[in-house]
């Protein structure tokens, strides 16, 4: 495991393995947070690239980089990787999510200010948020459509950035309609040229009067950089 510490907070990339392969995630722990049992925590589904690690993928992209409009917020990031060779399918998971939610507890706890011996099982964070940029938003839905893993009890809020690209519009409605304790956000760039998003966002909104869904116009954007415009907005 990799660990830098710097004037935004903590940062740990660390391994995960499953059957026999690992896999990649940065953990983030920002410079105001004193005890991370006590912050919400993000879960970022990054979008398709080419890169070959989770630090890479972040310093290819100024705009993926969000830790320095983080570093005065009380939550912990977390953000899997999912490039070429990734074991990204097993996080898109409900087991694999609440191995990944776990772990991340631990090592934060262990690495965090101030350090402490991490229990033998992780508390949860105080409350989770899901997020899915671009062809991440195949994981989110993975991930909160599926049952099962304790973390649905833990989610307030879900976030998409230009990630509907399988006829999602209809799906996220229904899923609203059945969670109205939950908020859903989502935000669209003039910068994503497939037109997609912009289709499934549209039947959302037509279905999403009296649910708890925030949806607004396109926002004048590129596409990897409609992401960071909200997340340190949002929290």
């Amino acid at each position: 495991m990799k660990t830098v510490t710097d004037g935004n907070g903590t940062t740990c990339f660390f391994e995960m393995s499953h059957h026999g392969t690992n896999s990649g995630a940065m953990l983030f722990v920002p410079l105001q947070v004193s005890l991370v049992e006590q912050v919400p925590m993000v879960v970022y589904y990054h979008g398709h690239n080419n890169q070959h690690s989770i630090e890479g993928y972040i310093k290819a992209m100024k705009d993926r980089d969000f830790r320095p409009s983080l570093r005065d917020k009380q939550v912990i990031f977390v953000e899997p990787w999912g490039g070429p060779r990734s074991r990204f399918h097993y996080y898109q998971t409900p087991h694999g999510l609440q191995e990944l939610i776990d772990q991340a507890m631990s090592i934060a706890i262990s690495n965090g200010a101030p350090a402490r011996s991490s229990p033998a099982q992780s508390p949860p964070p105080d409350s989770l948020i899901l997020a899915g940029f671009s062809g991440g938003g195949q994981a989110l839905n993975g991930v909160v459509w599926t049952k099962g893993g304790h973390y649905h009890r833990l989610l307030t809020e879900i976030w998409c950035f230009d990630c509907m690209y399988s006829g999602e519009g209809d799906a996220w409605a229904h899923w609203a309609r059945h969670h109205k304790s939950i908020k859903l956000r989502v935000r669209l760039s003039t910068g994503e040229g497939s037109g997609s998003p912009r289709h499934q966002c549209a039947t959302l909104h037509s279905d999403s009067k009296g649910l708890n869904v925030d949806i607004a116009g396109e926002v004048h954007s590129t596409h990897e950089g409609l992401p960071g415009k909200f997340i340190s907005t949002w929290l």
